[in-house]
């Protein structure tokens, strides 16, 4: 769970890539063109026969390779650019704007893990129960140590993992004529790809989201297997731990209102009203204002 940009109690539940260019000429408009309405639900400590809380809504909107992202009521956009490799984030009430490459993405990861591997050595110097049961899910953050289990008959992955598991409803198909199987292919690779980087932003923009290895491994066997996620449910395996579901419906086309609001967000982004700060202080106003 698409800057489904989900996070809570550092869940990193991501919910919310360009085709090579053959692929993408080879490829109808439906796939270049679509959008994902994500629901999150927190399933944690209800009663099964209650419904349960949506603590997230979100949509992502895929158009000419790049994806726009905006959560319900939060007035940002976040602009995925694979072609440049980049993020753009627009914060309209805040009249502000920011860009992150990928490489500085990455390098700040890599700085983080270090660091996080340091304190998990630390309190595994330490020795004693309480330190251990600290370092263990900071640990299945950085080595999430899934296993796989397939059931091909309900399209359902699981992977059971150190600290966290995942439960995955999927399909391998579309489920309507208005896309055909290229298509679906090319926009399932988008998805999965989008969804590998929003995991890698939320970390660095979210003081509580999880570490993105557990999200990337789950998006690298939907990859080898082709599989298309339409419900994500992550499960902290500590008691009393948190417990989420995203529930993703797919739009293969899109309507007049999303490619105005693609345009409107395109339009933003370059005004002279909007105050462009650097990724660091974005995320410092950011912090602060919570």
């Amino acid at each position: 769970m698409q800057h489904t940009h989900i996070t809570a109690d550092r869940s990193g539940l991501t919910l919310p890539i360009m085709p090579v260019l053959v692929l993408l000429f080879a490829t109808p408009a439906a796939a270049q063109e679509f959008g994902v309405y994500t629901k999150v639900f927190n399933l944690s400590g209800r009663d099964t026969r209650a419904t349960p809380t949506v603590i997230v809504r979100s949509l992502t909107l895929f158009r000419s390779g790049n994806a726009y992202d905006t959560i319900h009521s939060g007035g940002e956009v976040t602009i995925f650019e694979p072609g440049r490799r980049r993020f753009v984030i627009v914060n309209g009430p805040r009249r502000l704007t920011t860009e992150v490459s990928f490489d500085e993405i990455e390098t700040q990861l890599k700085k983080a893990e270090g660091a996080t591997r340091e304190y998990i050595a630390e309190l595994n110097r330490k020795d004693d129960t309480l330190s251990r049961a600290s370092a263990a899910p900071l640990l299945g953050q950085l080595d999430p140590g899934f296993s796989e289990q397939f059931d091909p008959g309900s399209a359902t992955l699981t992977l059971p993992g150190r600290s966290f598991r995942y439960h995955v409803k999927c399909t391998s198909t579309p489920d309507t004529l208005n896309i055909d199987r290229l298509a679906f292919n090319a926009a399932r690779g988008r998805y999965l790809e989008y969804t590998d980087w929003t995991a890698r932003l939320n970390y660095l923009l979210h003081p509580r989201a999880l570490f993105p290895t557990p999200r990337v491994a789950l998006n690298r066997t939907l990859k080898t297997r082709k599989l298309l996620p339409l419900t994500v449910e992550l499960k902290d395996n500590s008691t009393g731990g948190f417990h989420l579901r995203a529930e993703h419906q797919y739009h293969w086309q899109l309507t007049g209102k999303d490619r105005d609001d693609i345009r409107h967000w395109e339009s933003l982004r370059t005004t002279t009203t909007l105050r462009k700060v650097t990724f660091d202080e974005y995320r410092r106003r950011l912090v602060s204002r919570r």
